[in-house]
């Protein structure tokens, strides 16, 4: 009994630790988003959204980073979540009220809430998208019908 627990215990070990070793390495093999990406929809609104150096949108940010795509998320934070308190300078800059602004955001999406931007986030929040400063919310899997 006591070899039989003693071996269900390293399985288990051996699981959790293959499994959080993956979690991590996938995590730190995407990209970071250093650029913006312009979108415009069918009904002529434009939104940015932050892409990698190869322009894929599949990438994260975090506290830290700096650049045009972390420029393009604090807008979409100011425009689509904005608070009420606290607007965020969109200087590219992944600092403090970046991150508790996207904890905010991510909540408010439904999605974990741990403060970096990747793939599920990018499909979860409603992006800031403008025409001639008339300014709507939308994911980017509602566009590009136009909101009326």
């Amino acid at each position: 009994m006591k070899r039989t627990l003693a071996a269900f215990g390293a399985v288990a070990a051996l699981t959790l630790s293959a499994l959080t070793t993956s979690v991590t390495t996938a995590s730190a093999a995407m990209p970071v988003c250093t650029q913006g990406v312009g979108y415009v929809d069918a009904a002529g609104y434009a939104t940015g959204v932050p892409v990698s150096d190869s322009s894929s949108n599949f990438c994260s940010l975090r506290s830290g980073n700096t650049g045009n795509g972390v420029r393009e998320l604090q807008k979409t934070l100011n425009g689509c979540y904005f608070d009420g308190v606290t607007y965020l300078d969109e200087d590219g800059q992944f600092g403090p009220a970046t991150t508790k602004a996207l904890k905010r955001a991510q909540t408010m999406a439904g999605v974990t809430a741990d403060g970096v931007y990747g793939p599920n986030t990018r499909d979860a929040l409603k992006w800031y998208w403008s025409q001639n400063w008339q300014p709507r919310c939308l994911r980017l899997t509602q566009a590009p019908g136009p909101i009326r």
